[in-house]
């Protein structure tokens, strides 16, 4: 009879963890958004006393978010929202979702490819940054990143400024 109890509660059990997964991942977004309306708000004015002293210093308190964190932080929310829709649906027995047209359905995909275009521009910026903390090795010309093993190599970035600053040194030297 025990054994028949765990399967029949296998799903269950499957809806409880995937609750549990989706509020630990959906709680530190919620929790920074709440944080950034607040300190905007504040910074405003619109807290409802404007003269009041803060109770933090302002060296304790962090900037608002910027707008890419913000909309990362939103999309999550919402396709965590739109995730529990799907699994409410399915738990009162509702096929809404599972089809290619369901609106439900286009409304996560469009979701997460906003999500997967976030993560890009991230990582785009990420190889911006990393290109400007690279050095030129004077010796064999190969670029090295200062964090990475040094027998990596790299292409070359091409240096747009450098007759520039040749001819500065140049005419001052």
């Amino acid at each position: 009879m025990r054994k028949q109890d765990d399967e029949s509660l296998a799903p269950l059990h499957k809806t409880i963890d995937a609750l549990t997964k989706i509020r630990s991942a959906l709680l530190p977004f919620l929790k920074l958004l709440k944080d950034d309306n607040s300190r905007r708000s504040q910074s405003a004015g619109l807290d409802g006393s404007p003269t009041k002293k803060r109770s933090k210093p302002d060296s304790d308190k962090s900037p608002n978010l910027d707008a890419h964190r913000r909309a990362e932080a939103e999309a999550a929310v919402a396709l965590a929202i739109g995730t529990l829709r799907y699994m409410g649906a399915r738990l009162r027995g509702l096929d809404e979702g599972r089809k290619k047209g369901d609106p439900l359905r286009v409304e996560l995909d469009k979701i997460r490819a906003k999500l997967v275009e976030l993560k890009q521009i991230e990582s785009a910026a990420n190889v911006v940054n990393e290109a400007k903390s690279e050095t030129i090795n004077s010796k064999d010309g190969v670029l090295e990143h200062d964090d990475m093993n040094t027998t990596t190599k790299r292409r070359k970035i091409i240096d747009t400024n450098a007759s520039e600053r040749m001819i500065k040194a140049a005419l001052n030297g």
